[in-house]
């Protein structure tokens, strides 16, 4: 499936299954706020005076981080992209550092501002990238810069090495 992906400045593209939506409180979308500010040029930086970016951030991000790590949620950051890109199921993937949990076999693809801005204010409609049907279950997730995003169902490590991935330059 081909969709077009596009990304402002200091925002990025997130996977989450639908019921996972309820987890993410005002503080994990604040943590999200600062994570997707990875210099420190946004706003953000006044809300902890005399302390370093460098600091802040991996602190404040803690939460979300966490979140990502128990396959709830993969967000790959940009720093302003648009690009069409494809998503397609594969029989086999066998390095994989992303996994995702997808209980409902709801698969929604949204932008991380759009996703912070919507729950921080449930009156409005979300923008959606995607929604994707899937069976029920852990993903592998593989990617070749953001062109290209494979799937493949299959049992999860007993740890996830990251699912956040910078993109920024590509």
């Amino acid at each position: 499936m081909k969709f077009i992906l596009e990304c402002d400045e200091m925002d990025g593209l997130i996977f989450i299954d639908k019921s996972y939506l309820a987890e993410l409180n005002s503080d994990m979308l604040y943590a999200m706020d600062i994570l997707l500010d990875p210099f420190g040029k946004s706003e953000l930086v006044f809300d902890f005076p005399n302390e370093t970016w460098e600091t802040v951030r991996p602190r404040e991000t803690k939460r979300i981080r966490e979140f990502c790590g128990q396959g709830k949620m993969i967000i790959w950051l940009f720093d302003g992209t648009e690009k069409e890109c494809k998503i397609e199921k594969s029989n086999e993937i066998t390095d994989s550092p992303k996994w995702l949990h997808i209980p409902t076999g709801k698969l929604l693809a949204v932008t991380a501002s759009e996703l912070i801005q919507c729950l921080s204010y449930p009156e409005l409609e979300m923008e959606k990238i995607f929604e994707l049907e899937v069976e029920d279950g852990w993903y592998a997730i593989w990617n070749k810069g953001i062109d290209k995003i494979m799937y493949c169902k299959k049992e999860p490590p007993n740890s996830i090495p990251s699912n956040i991935q910078e993109m920024y330059g590509r």
